[in-house]
């Protein structure tokens, strides 16, 4: 698509954090090596691992170059506190800003084919790009299916109970990074969800794409694995009856009331409305999904939303 074209191209900042990945390193770092857009740098946040990641990620740099792969140190304080850290890091510049997790692999079309919907939206307003997955075995040899499809339109009413996609298959513009760098400690969740979360409440553009090019590896070690399938979904229902649901809702109202929403969201009419309600009798939590506009993105997890607010899980 880039070939020969001799105008500057957007520079492209890959922003990866590994721990203990010796074991798919190498195949995800080839997969980045070769992608037919060639604009990019890699910043890779090491959080202390034990193994033989660094050796390779140095094995790699001393091939590519100190200004094509730099390795950086971790806060070690878990996978979304560094990528929170290497995310709102003012250091690290670019146009644009891809996700990328040790263990999968990037089919060679992946950054190129997201720039496409990228570089046609106003770079002056936050920009969010993510997509579906492909599941592949720990071996790479076999498709194990692909990753829920979500057809309805991402919005903060959707973000505020769920999160839209993987981090893997994230890239946004630099609008959205500098809203990120005034959060860098946030007590979140997970990364990906947080920058749903901020692209949408500060009135920015999300975009699903329905075409995966990511490879994502399902092993003993993934820290979120498919989120497909009767055992996923029944994982997801215990998730729900046991709190957690409700647990990841107040961390984000926590968060959020530490923000200076005001100055950033037409949203904390919303926000407010929903901390209030969902602590009130059965009939009101049941309203408050209509009269707020709530909606997760599949039937079955609507319904789990529902189920949420009869028993006080939200």
């Amino acid at each position: 698509m880039y070939k020969n074209i001799k105008i500057k191209l957007p520079s492209v900042a890959i922003l990866m954090c590994t721990y203990n990945g010796e074991a798919f390193l190498e195949k995800q770092l080839d997969s980045i090596q070769n992608q037919d857009y060639k604009n990019w740098t890699l910043y890779v946040n090491d959080d202390g691992s034990k193994d033989n990641t660094l050796n390779i990620l140095k094995s790699y740099q001393k091939k590519w170059g100190k200004q094509k792969l730099i390795i950086r140190r971790g806060p070690q304080k878990g996978f979304c506190q560094n990528f929170l850290q290497i995310i709102s890091d003012p250091k690290i510049k670019a146009h644009f800003y891809f996700l990328s997790d040790q263990d999968d692999v990037w089919m060679p079309h992946k950054i190129s084919h997201a720039l496409k919907f990228l570089t046609k939206l106003d770079p002056l307003k936050p920009k969010l790009y993510c997509a579906r997955t492909t599941y592949i075995s720990s071996d790479a040899k076999k498709i194990l299916g692909y990753s829920d499809l979500f057809l309805k339109r991402p919005s903060f009413e959707n973000a505020l109970i769920q999160s839209l996609a993987g981090g893997n298959t994230m890239a946004f513009n630099n609008r959205l990074k500098r809203i990120a760098q005034k959060y860098p400690k946030a007590d979140v969740v997970s990364h990906d969800w947080w920058l749903y979360i901020l692209n949408e409440v500060s009135g920015g553009k999300t975009f699903y794409d329905t075409e995966s090019t990511i490879l994502y590896r399902q092993h003993s070690g993934s820290l979120i694995g498919a989120n497909t399938g009767l055992i996923a979904k029944l994982k997801r229902l215990r998730m729900l009856i046991n709190g957690s649901y409700r647990r990841y809702n107040t961390k984000h109202l926590e968060a959020f009331a530490k923000l200076n929403l005001n100055a950033l969201s037409r949203h904390t009419k919303l926000i407010d409305q929903f901390s209030i309600m969902r602590d009130r009798s059965l009939k009101v939590r049941w309203k408050m999904i209509h009269q707020l506009g709530l909606y997760r993105q599949t039937w079955d997890g609507h319904l789990a939303l529902y189920l949420g607010a009869i028993l006080h899980k939200l």
